[in-house]
């Protein structure tokens, strides 16, 4: 009787739009009416992490498992984030700030990271205006500087000073950077790049080290490489809490939710689902991902073509476009 008189799952479909600057992102996935209780959660002791049993009060080390799954789940919402941040903002400045043994014990992360705050935080607070993205790397001799995308502050305000040194792709420093005099006598020995002879600025508002600042002359290809750069270096700058660090006004997706159906008997396939399997948005989309259990379909769509169906304006598939067009070439 008891067991009657229990709820019964059921499962509910929703949508939800990340609404990007020039596509959508939209994804489907179920959810069950059923709240399942969490009988552990984590629990700092002495700098370590470990397991308490909410139940009984028990505490244990998490398996090695438990620590994989964490970890794999943390660096895809980090990627999530970096992608949203690059798609939807636009950054002036390529910089990059090392710290000088001289003034400050680069051996000492924290000691590093609250200078880096108390610069970051100074600037701010002049300009607010200020937009960034940050991304500690640790160096070779295993000390931090840290790599940022600006925007929304002038060259005067950023405090640049022009170096007299140029960005060139065959230099034989890691930095790929050379005297103007030298870019210009091997230049037309060399396929050049969209940064090449772009000169090289020092920022002379950071007071505690040597410093770089590049013009981004290409929004995709700094993108492409933050993203290539970031993906590498993840988990290498353990010492703190985020993997990369961004300004509050930065620019991120509009999310739309809503609930497309309700009380499945149980998760399934997109597939099942004829009411969204031709849904003309399907149909017209630029990408499908099929995936399993409660995520079971994402796409992206142009946002104009998204407008134009929202609207009641389905369009035509390549095949009736093709038939449409060779019917008006023969009557004309």
């Amino acid at each position: 009787m008891e067991n009657m008189q229990q709820q019964k799952t059921a499962y509910y479909l929703f949508q939800k739009d990340r609404i990007y600057r020039e596509k959508t992102l939209t994804s489907l996935y179920f959810k069950s009416n059923k709240q399942v209780e969490k009988k552990s959660s984590p629990i700092d002791i002495d700098g370590i992490r470990y397991k308490l049993n909410t139940e009984t009060g028990e505490v244990s080390t998490y398996k090695k498992s438990e620590v994989l799954n964490s970890m794999n789940a943390s660096l895809r919402r980090t990627k999530i984030l970096m992608n949203m941040l690059l798609s939807m903002n636009d950054f002036d400045w390529f910089c990059t700030l090392t710290f000088d043994k001289e003034r400050i014990d680069r051996t000492d992360d924290l000691q590093v990271f609250n200078a880096y705050q108390k610069y970051i935080n100074n600037m701010k607070k002049q300009f607010p205006t200020l937009g960034y993205m940050c991304f500690p790397e640790r160096h070779e001799d295993n000390c931090i500087h840290f790599h940022l995308l600006i925007n929304g502050i002038s060259t005067k305000q950023l405090g640049l000073e022009n170096s007299g040194k140029v960005c060139c792709s065959w230099a034989r420093y890691k930095n790929k950077i050379a005297s103007k005099a030298f870019f210009e006598q091997t230049k037309n020995d060399h396929e050049l790049t969209d940064t090449d002879g772009l000169p090289v600025y020092n920022i002379t508002t950071f007071t505690y080290g040597f410093t770089t600042a590049t013009r981004i002359a290409s929004r995709e290809r700094c993108n492409s490489y933050v993203k290539k750069y970031v993906e590498k270096a993840l988990g290498s700058t353990e010492i703190f809490k985020k993997r990369f660090y961004y300004s509050s006004n930065l620019n991120v997706p509009a999310v739309v939710e809503r609930l497309v159906g309700a009380d499945f008997e149980s998760p399934k396939t997109i597939t099942d689902l004829c009411s969204v399997k031709y849904n003309p948005h399907l149909q017209n989309a630029e990408y499908v991902n099929f995936n399993s259990d409660y995520n079971v379909l994402q796409y992206w769509e142009d946002n104009n073509l998204k407008t134009c169906i929202d609207n009641g304006f389905i369009p035509l598939s390549e095949q009736e476009s093709k038939k449409i067009g060779e019917i008006f070439n023969e009557k004309s």
